[in-house]
C-alpha cells in the first residue's frame, strides 16, 4: 500500500527518473526472486543514518534543563533513537535523467555491472501492491552541527542526511515494521524486507558498465532471455572517445 500523504515526507513533486547501480549477482537475485531489497537502516554503513542533528538534542536537554521535560522522557527519547534503526527498511535510488560516473564509481566493486533505470511512478505502483504501508521520499541534506530537525515525529531522521552526502540525490522507499497491522511481515532479528515486484513493470532499461567487456554485455542479455524477460540492455558509452 503506498501513503504518500504523511505531511513530513519530501514526496517528488514530478515523475523523477531514477537508478540503481548494482553488481551482477544483485541483479540475478532480483530478477530470480522477483523482489527488490530493502535493508534495516542500521546496516548501512553511514553511522549518521536515523540520527537527530545536534541543535535537536540540544534542544531537548534545554528544555530538561529548565524543568520543561521529564528525565524519563529525555532518556526514552534518546533510547528510542537505536531501536527506530531496526524498525525502518530502506530502498534507495539516485534521482537523474542520466546516467552517472561517480555512481559507476561508487557502488560497482568490478567493471562488471550494472544499472537499473526506472522511475518514481513504476517504484510507487510497486509498493502500491504490497500489503504493507509504504512511502516515498527525497532525501534533504543539511548539515548536523547546525540544522535543527523538529523532533516530533520519527521519520524525520531518516528523511535527512548529511551534506557530504548530497551528490547521491536520493530518492528513498520506506517501510516501518511497526506499520506491519497484522504483525506477521517483520520479527525482531529480520535485518531486510523483499518487495515482490514485476521486473518488466519497474525495469525501464538496464545499462551495462562503460569499463565491462563486450562478453558481460551479452551475459546481461542471455540472462534476459532466459527469464523471458523484454527489457532494452544498453551498453554505456560513458567512456566513448568522441566522435568529431
Amino acid at each position: 500500500m503506498l501513503d504518500n500523504t504523511h505531511p513530513n515526507f519530501y514526496h517528488p513533486k514530478q515523475n523523477y527518473t531514477i537508478w540503481r547501480y548494482m553488481d551482477f549477482t544483485k541483479l540475478l537475485s532480483l530478477l530470480e526472486d522477483k523482489s527488490l531489497f530493502f535493508s534495516r537502516s542500521d546496516k548501512f554503513e553511514d553511522p549518521y543514518e536515523g540520527a537527530w542533528t545536534k541543535p535537536s538534542i540540544d534542544s531537548l536537554k534545554e528544555r530538561f534543563s529548565k524543568g520543561e521535560l521529564p528525565k524519563k522522557i529525555l532518556e526514552r527519547f534518546i533510547e528510542t533513537i537505536e531501536l527506530e534503526k531496526t524498525r525502518m527498511f530502506i530502498n534507495c535510488w539516485f534521482i537523474s535523467e542520466n546516467e552517472s560516473a561517480a555512481m559507476w564509481d561508487l557502488y560497482l566493486q568490478s567493471p562488471e555491472g550494472i544499472a537499473i533505470k526506472s522511475d518514481h511512478e513504476a517504484l510507487s505502483k510497486a509498493i502500491e501492491k504490497s500489503k504493507l504501508i509504504g512511502r516515498t521520499s527525497m532525501v534533504k541534506y543539511i548539515n548536523y552541527d547546525t540544522t535543527y530537525i523538529p523532533t516530533g515525529n520519527l521519520f524525520f531522521p531518516f528523511l535527512h542526511k548529511r551534506s557530504s552526502f548530497s551528490h547521491e540525490k536520493e530518492l528513498r522507499a520506506i517501510f516501518w515494521s511497526e506499520e506491519d497491522i497484522n504483525k506477521s511481515h517483520f520479527n525482531n532479528d529480520q535485518t531486510f524486507l523483499n518487495l515482490d515486484i514485476e521486473p518488466t513493470e519497474l525495469i525501464k532499461e538496464i545499462y551495462v558498465s562503460p569499463r565491462a567487456p563486450k562478453w558481460f554485455g551479452e551475459l546481461v542479455g542471455k540472462v534476459l532471455s532466459r527469464y523471458e524477460l523484454n527489457i532494452p540492455i544498453i551498453k554505456s558509452g560513458l567512456y566513448e572517445r568522441p566522435i568529431y
